[in-house]
């Protein structure tokens, strides 16, 4: 076992390096803990062990003990957190709970390497898991050995091996009582649905072992002809329409599956197959992709949008002077002789007739809007937008001088007529972005 982590240590240069290393107080964990321990001086490893607890289970104090003696027993570090009582108790929480912890941990100790426990047995749990949920080829693949920060150096060893080697060396751990619980699928395919596949073939764990490491070799080669297609059909974060709806079906959902990457939740073939249907036939420019953002077909364009958050906060104003809003600051000064007045800016100046206070904002229900040059009645600010084609995403970004309901200056667009410069008495106002 030794000279299996010993060669998965040379494989991906971890020497010289603090390592953290994921630890449960389990078989798992307390092995790889050992063995890294015991290449330390080789390889000139700093140790830390990082257990986070759950706040679920009452034996979780009994495990940051734990965690503590092991540690010392290796001369390593350790760091101990705990998840806040609030959080839901659920798998998927607590999966992300448990990363976003480690990644504090590596960042705490300056490390970039951060060991984690899964041996053979759980890739080929995994690789079950996804097939009887559904999965893409590139499911197949499983567990990887290496993903940014996160390295597996007991992936190809088995869960019996594992355990003889702590039993060799007299080495103690905990066992998590909730890995018996079969209500947790994942327990049910390694208590029930593995065993069977035993009996039809004693040697499954290699053989399906065999079929990953095809995926992967296969994922590799795909992955290469991918990316030189999106190479040329992808410029600035944005593919090229005509380019994508030439491609065969097999490809274009291929390149959906990688360019919409960290924002679909579910990248199952149902969700791609709906993207790709969008950009070939809807006639809609965008669709949902989650909470936050769109995917936008537009100007032989697909490209993710996010979602305008509005911003409620309001500015007042009752005296010339200075007002940051955003990333901006409107001045407020009375006019000097020299200055040229034109009431029909579209610059970030404009000369208005008003009487103080005044509102700094974003658009609200019900505003009315007099656009300059129009003599009629003021219309509805929604109104001048849609003459104006500001896409609805952008509506609630735009700023806004208002007085009440009554919209005296659109940032960046236009002033109104009812607030125009007419006499002597008006004001110069200036917007400013502020850099950074």
């Amino acid at each position: 076992m030794i000279e299996t982590v010993k060669t998965f240590l040379k494989k991906y240069n971890i020497k010289n390096k603090s390592v953290v290393i994921g630890f449960s107080s389990g078989p798992d964990s307390c092995a790889l803990a050992l063995l890294i321990s015991k290449l330390k001086e080789e390889f000139n490893l700093d140790i830390i062990l990082a257990y986070f607890n759950h706040n679920w289970r009452k034996e979780a104090k009994e495990e940051e003990l734990f965690t503590i003696e092991f540690a010392n027993k290796l001369k390593a570090k350790y760091y101990i957190e705990q998840a806040p009582d609030t959080v839901k108790k659920t798998e998927e929480t607590a999966r992300e709970l448990r990363y976003e912890f480690f990644e504090r941990c590596a960042k705490k100790f300056k490390s970039n390497i951060v060991l984690l426990g899964h041996n053979k047995n759980d890739n080929i749990e995994t690789l079950i898991y996804r097939l009887i949920k559904g999965t893409s080829t590139k499911g197949l693949t499983s567990i990887p050995e290496n993903r940014d920060i996160y390295y597996r150096p007991l992936l190809k060893i088995e869960k019996k091996d594992i355990l003889e080697y702590l039993k060799t060396n007299k080495i103690k751990y905990k066992i998590d009582i909730s890995n018996e619980d079969i209500k947790y699928k994942r327990n049910l395919i390694r208590k029930n649905i593995m065993p069977q596949m035993a009996l039809i073939n004693q040697n499954y764990l290699n053989s399906i072992e065999n079929l990953i490491n095809n995926a992967i070799n296969t994922r590799n080669i795909l992955n290469d002809v991918i990316s030189a297609i999106q190479n040329k059909i992808i410029q600035n974060n944005a593919i090229k329409l005509d380019k994508f709806i030439e491609l065969n079906q097999s490809i274009r959902l291929e390149i959906l599956n990688n360019f919409l990457g960290g924002y679909l939740k579910y990248r199952n073939s149902k969700n791609l197959f709906k993207f790709d249907d969008f950009i070939l036939n809807a006639t809609q420019n965008k669709i949902s992709i989650n909470k936050d953002c769109f995917l936008i077909k537009k100007n032989n364009k697909i490209y993710i949008e996010k979602k305008s958050i509005k911003n409620n906060t309001i500015i007042q104003i009752n005296s010339i002077g200075e007002y940051e809003f955003e990333n901006g600051k409107l001045i407020i000064e009375e006019v000097k002789k020299e200055d040229k007045i034109y009431p029909n800016s579209k610059e970030n100046v404009c000369y208005l007739n008003f009487d103080f206070p005044l509102e700094l904002r974003h658009r609200k229900n019900g505003d009315k809007f007099c656009p300059y040059g129009l003599k009629s009645d003021k219309m509805k600010l929604k109104d001048f937008f849609i003459n104006e084609k500001i896409e609805q995403n952008k509506k609630d970004e735009i700023i806004l001088l208002a007085k009440e309901k009554e919209i005296c200056w659109v940032i960046g667009f236009k002033i109104s007529e009812k607030y125009k410069q007419n006499n002597t008495h008006c004001y110069k106002l200036i917007w400013r972005e502020i850099n950074g």
